[in-house]
């Protein structure tokens, strides 16, 4: 769009807030219009850009605040309109990718554990994970590596306010449910439909898993799981 597109109320408005600028902050906006330019912006988006920010900097100007002052450099407030706002670091990933990322790490290194387990002793007595246990255990794993996450402890928060005792408490409590309904699943599914494979495939699924996991993490940059 071009800056005879902009309308003329914007554009008056814009021009009678330049004529209020000191000279080096006119200066500064000149550059910036200069580099926004450079970068592809075109008229409207760099008076728009301008509606929002000469206001703020005729305001301090007053107290002695330049524009660089309250922008930064040229260069810096130019990344800053391309990039958007800064993203809050301690901010988390969404529910869904935590559990994601939760259910493909225990659910994996029990399908790691159980193949292992079957290969090293075929012939054990133990009933091993049946298929329909292993993605239980995928999905409850889940449910329960979001719940730690959302509870884990604040370390700055101050002391006394930091959720220990929470946290404690949510984690045991869904740690047994966990136990508890795999182990159910395992005693009361029927071997029929819940099958025990050969340790191949267990050890196919947890490395897969594994690898999804630490995948995806990287792909969807997932902050706040467990690990």
């Amino acid at each position: 769009m071009s800056e005879q597109n902009v309308p003329v109320e914007e554009q008056v408005s814009v021009d009678t807030l330049k004529a209020e600028l000191t000279n080096k902050n006119e200066q500064y906006v000149f550059q910036l219009e200069r580099a926004l330019k450079a970068a592809g912006f075109e008229g409207a988006q760099i008076e728009k850009e301008l509606a929002f920010m000469l206001p703020q900097i005729i305001e301090h100007q007053k107290s002695g605040v330049t524009a660089r002052q309250l922008f930064g450099t040229v260069t810096e407030r130019v990344h800053a309109i391309v990039d958007g706002p800064a993203k809050d670091p301690d901010a988390k990933s969404p529910d869904w990718q935590i559990a994601l990322d939760g259910g493909l790490l225990v659910g994996g290194l029990f399908a790691l554990v159980t193949g292992v387990m079957l290969m090293l002793n075929p012939d054990s007595g133990s009933q091993p994970m049946g298929l329909l246990t292993l993605i239980i255990n995928f999905i409850a794993g889940a449910f329960v590596m979001l719940a730690i996450s959302k509870n884990a402890p604040k370390f700055d928060n101050p002391k006394g306010q930091r959720g220990y005792i929470r946290y404690l408490v949510v984690s045991t409590v869904a740690m047994v449910a966990w136990l508890l309904l795999v182990v159910a699943s395992q005693s009361f599914i029927p071997n029929a439909i819940n099958l025990v494979m050969s340790y191949e495939w267990y050890l196919l699924i947890g490395a897969a898993a594994l690898a999804a996991k630490f995948y995806l993490k990287k792909k969807l940059n997932i902050v706040g799981s467990v690990m």
